[in-house]
């Protein structure tokens, strides 16, 4: 049987949780606990509903640094956005792996560049994390990725999608929060789509995600959404 870092995420309520935390969606969806028993787990729901902040609370949770990294780095002051409000349910491995924050990329590339070959000072930012990937990311950590598709092309997405697949299959265990189509097409992940009145979709296809009938409804009319859009937000 497969061992994994981390088994769940479950709501603990403790006195001194944040009143806040009921308020967000994601977190809500805690209550019943989040099975991550799973190669690849993807979280994914429209902006706001809290995806990246709990997929923060669950880094720090297994002792990544908050700004991102490679497990074993030095921990930043932040606070855990989930502490005393949620409980990480641990596997049998010993923890290893990175935390890759696509909005704090780059102020952990120093810290890479001090110890790797590769100046990613010179790489786009899609670039620089495709090379994280590539060079960092092995069959035997937990890797957490926050929007990894920032800055990737549609193509280069495809690619990312290639190497996580072969990192999962290697025996690694992912969990991304994602809003790309061509992420949620991983094969074998167990998709987790939160909603904004709090509520979880489990085990769902692609197809079913808001992000993909979002994208196939605009491709199948662009001019049309995009006068629509334009007209509804105008003055």
């Amino acid at each position: 049987m497969r061992k994994y870092h981390v088994h769940g995420y479950r709501r603990a309520f403790h006195p001194q949780a944040p009143a806040w935390v009921d308020d967000v969606p994601a977190f809500r969806a805690l209550r019943d606990g989040l099975d991550l028993r799973r190669p690849i787990t993807l979280f994914t729901g429209e902006n706001g509903v809290g995806k990246s902040t709990l997929l923060e609370g669950l880094a720090v949770s297994c002792g990544f640094n908050a700004r991102g990294g490679a497990f074993g780095e030095e921990m930043s002051g932040r606070e855990n956005p989930l502490r005393h409000a949620a409980t990480l349910l641990r596997g049998p491995l010993a923890m290893n792996g990175h935390f890759l924050r696509a909005e704090a990329h780059y102020e952990v590339a120093r810290e890479y560049n001090r110890t790797h070959d590769t100046d990613l000072y010179t790489l786009s930012h899609g670039e620089s994390v495709l090379r994280i990937v590539q060079d960092s990311f092995h069959g035997a950590g937990l890797f957490l990725l926050d929007e990894p598709e920032s800055g990737l092309s549609l193509i280069r997405q495809m690619t990312l999608l290639a190497e996580l697949h072969q990192i999962a299959e290697a025996g690694a265990q992912l969990i991304i929060a994602t809003h790309s189509p061509v992420l949620l097409t991983l094969p074998g992940a167990r998709i987790l789509e939160f909603t904004a009145d709090g509520g979880i979709l489990e085990n769902i296809g692609v197809e079913e995600t808001t992000a993909y009938r979002a994208l196939r409804d605009f491709l199948a009319d662009p001019h049309s959404i995009a006068d629509y859009m334009v007209d509804v937000t105008g003055p």
